[in-house]
Parts: structure tokens; C-alpha cells; sequence
């Protein structure tokens, strides 16, 4: 009876599921900054679906305005009214607002770039991207997603997450790279180690060999997401232990400014207190 019932169950949830829909958006998502240009081929290649119903779904987005066929490349991209769909995305991000002329100062005095990432689940993205006067970070763009094993954003994330989505993408990551699964159990590890010690997390040229980084989250999620703030600066912009010493503070200062004018604490979906590690105020 119990099996019967967890079946029923199964099979309501994915009742809420609408497969074509489901489909389209896995056309949507074959694009990334990396590969902003693909042909029908390789969006049915990557994306696993028979050709025919490929084709379907991807003249139905064009439709829509939501992919476009250039015949100057002969290939498709993402169409403009997907910048219509993401501006109120963006738009009711107050934190943003909040945030951007504080992060334009720290940015212009360590002469670096200071981002504010979002997550949701295992997603985590760019909501802001502020260069720094002098600047020679490469500027991604908002919207770009980032990486949550390779990134002190990311392990900063990973850190801030209930546990159990923490040990999901472990898990996950060991099951299909068993290397790389070990190596981000040690940088989680690491991670753990910097937050107790430094109130952030630390890169040392994880992505990029001469740009260094240091990621604080804010101590509650808004709405179930997740916020990271952090500051990269080209190692030739830093001296000693400028990174930890000087930069980390003033991160974390501007963190808290942020969480005030929010009042961020309020409404925490878990309690700061039980998590391994506390990131002090002062």
C-alpha cells in the first residue's frame, strides 16, 4: 500500500512537468558565454532530442523571439527578447541598487573588480560586475555562470547552502570525476578553514593563474537565494598580505553595510549559528 502510495506520489510530481517546455529550456541552456553561437546540430547533439523535435522546438523559440538565426554565421543565438525576460529578473534584485556604489569603491581603491554573485539550488551567477579604475580583471558579464568548485564565490556558496546541497554536488562530482571529486572535497575543506580564519574564502589563480580573489557571503539567504560578494585583483596589484590584511576587511565591511540596509537577518532559512563556521561582524 505504502509503494503503491509513493508511486502515486512520484507520479504527481512529475505531472507538474510539461515535457515540451522541459525541452525547449534545455535548447535555452546549451548556450553559454563560451558558446554564445551553435547550429541546429550541435543544439540536437547536445541536447540528446530527435532531430525532428528539435527542430520543432527551436522554430516555435525563434517564434518567440527567444533565438534567432543569423545567416551571416549560419548559426543561432539567443534573441533579444531574452534580454526583455531577464531585465525584470535583474530589476527585482534590490540588492544590486543597494550595493553598486559601495562595490565601485572598493573596486576603484584595490584597483580590481568586485562581483555579487547569486544562487539558487547548484546554479550560482554574475548579478554584478563593477571594474575598478586601473583594472586589469577581465570583465565578465552579468548573467555569466560561475563555478562552484573553482571560484572562492562558488566555495564561499557551497559553504553557505543547507548541508545537504553542500554534500549533493560532492557527491555528484565524485560519482563522475572521482579526481576532481577529491580535489573539491580538499578545497571545501580549505574553504572551511579560511571562513574560520579569515571570515572569506581564498583564490590563488584557481581560474586565472594571476588573479587572486577573496568571496563573502551574506550570513542569510533573500527569498531562498543565495548571495556572495568578492573582490579579484591582478597579482601584480597586490603586495604582501594585502589580499587577507587590507582587502578581506573592506569586503567584509561593505557585506555588512549591505546586510543592514537590508536587514537581511530577519527571515534566515537557517540558523547561522549551526552552521561550522561564523563569520565575525566586526
Amino acid at each position: 500500500m505504502n509503494d503503491q502510495a509513493n508511486s502515486r506520489s512520484d507520479d504527481a510530481a512529475d505531472s507538474q512537468i510539461v515535457s515540451a517546455l522541459a525541452r525547449g529550456i534545455r535548447i535555452l541552456q546549451c548556450f553559454s558565454m563560451g558558446d554564445a553561437e551553435l547550429s541546429a546540430r550541435d543544439l540536437v547533439e547536445r541536447t540528446g532530442l530527435p532531430k525532428p523535435t528539435a527542430l520543432r522546438l527551436i522554430n516555435t523559440l525563434a517564434e518567440f523571439g527567444l533565438l534567432r538565426y543569423s545567416e551571416r554565421i549560419s548559426k543561432y543565438v539567443l534573441g533579444t527578447e531574452m534580454l526583455s525576460l531577464a531585465a525584470p529578473a535583474l530589476g527585482r534584485m534590490t540588492i544590486r541598487q543597494i550595493a553598486r556604489p559601495m562595490m565601485q569603491e572598493l573596486a576603484d581603491y584595490c584597483h580590481g573588480q568586485v562581483t555579487l554573485a547569486v544562487g539558487y539550488r547548484l546554479n550560482m551567477a554574475y548579478a554584478e560586475v563593477i571594474q575598478g579604475e586601473g583594472s586589469a580583471v577581465y570583465r565578465s558579464e552579468t548573467g555569466t555562470r560561475l563555478s562552484l568548485s573553482r571560484t572562492a564565490s562558488g566555495r564561499a556558496y557551497l559553504w553557505t547552502v543547507p548541508g545537504e546541497e553542500r554534500e549533493q554536488y560532492l557527491q555528484e562530482t565524485l560519482a563522475r570525476d572521482p579526481a576532481k571529486g577529491e580535489l573539491l572535497a580538499q578545497r571545501l575543506a580549505q574553504a572551511q578553514q579560511e571562513l574560520r580564519a579569515h571570515g572569506c574564502t581564498i583564490s590563488h589563480g584557481d581560474m586565472q593563474r594571476e588573479i587572486h580573489s577573496v568571496a563573502i557571503p551574506l550570513s542569510a539567504p533573500i527569498d531562498d537565494e543565495y548571495w556572495v560578494f568578492s573582490c579579484s585583483i591582478a597579482v601584480f596589484n597586490i603586495s604582501g598580505n594585502q589580499l587577507t590584511d587590507d582587502i578581506a576587511p573592506r569586503l567584509m565591511s561593505l557585506v555588512r553595510r549591505v546586510e543592514a540596509a537590508l536587514g537581511s537577518m530577519t527571515g534566515a532559512a537557517h540558523d547561522m549559528e549551526t552552521r561550522p563556521w561564523s563569520v565575525s561582524a566586526n
